[in-house]
């Protein structure tokens, strides 16, 4: 079950969402093989309708294993390739040393010496890092005219089934270790939202 942690010192520690995340995308995948053989079939039927005096007759010739001789191999390869890139993801840490991506197999931190600002996208599901400047040149991305680095994902940003508690905790956690760190540019003024009313 996926539990965010923080312990007495205030560490806020959230697991990698592999299961959840994963069997979305499972679904995305079986939902696609459906409408490919759906697709099949009226194919199918119209090649039939124009061509054959039997049109049903003809439609199902070729069996079940003949509609699914595409979209079912296309299927098992995309889950494959989803069950490695869940095992992939990573869980999210903030402590006294800064921010980190953690993975099963190793931690990758960006301290607090070299972070501006924290905040998230406007709707909320990326937690977005803003480098002090001229560190990270490299970053490609840029939100607001701000370059920022993309940590952590808190959900699917196309519709709104994300965990609704973890942006407070996460600035909870941040205001902690770094106080006034916290900005958001999507709601200025508004308390709460700017860091202003979250525990140190």
């Amino acid at each position: 079950m996926f539990t965010p942690l923080r312990d007495a010192a205030g560490v806020l520690s959230l697991p990698a969402e592999r299961a959840r995340r994963g069997w979305f995308y499972v679904g995305l995948v079986l939902a696609g093989m459906l409408c490919l053989i759906l697709l099949e079939v009226l194919t199918a039927f119209v090649v039939a309708l124009l061509v054959a005096d039997d049109v049903m007759d003809a439609v199902g010739s070729l069996g079940v294993l003949g509609y699914a001789e595409i979209p079912v191999p296309a299927a098992v390869v995309a889950v494959l390739w989803l069950i490695v890139l869940m095992r992939r993801r990573s869980g999210l840490r903030i402590d006294s040393s800064g921010v980190s991506k953690v993975w099963s197999d190793r931690t990758q931190t960006v301290p607090w010496a070299v972070i501006d600002k924290v905040r998230f996208n406007s709707r909320r599901s990326y937690l977005l890092l803003v480098p002090k400047p001229g560190v990270y040149p490299e970053s490609p991305n840029g939100v607001g005219g701000e370059r920022v680095i993309l940590i952590y994902s808190l959900g699917h940003s196309f519709w709104n089934h994300r965990r609704p508690t973890h942006p407070d905790l996460i600035i909870d956690a941040v205001e902690r270790f770094a106080p006034g760190k916290f900005t958001d540019p999507w709601n200025p003024g508004k308390g709460r939202a700017n860091g202003a009313g979250a525990s140190r």
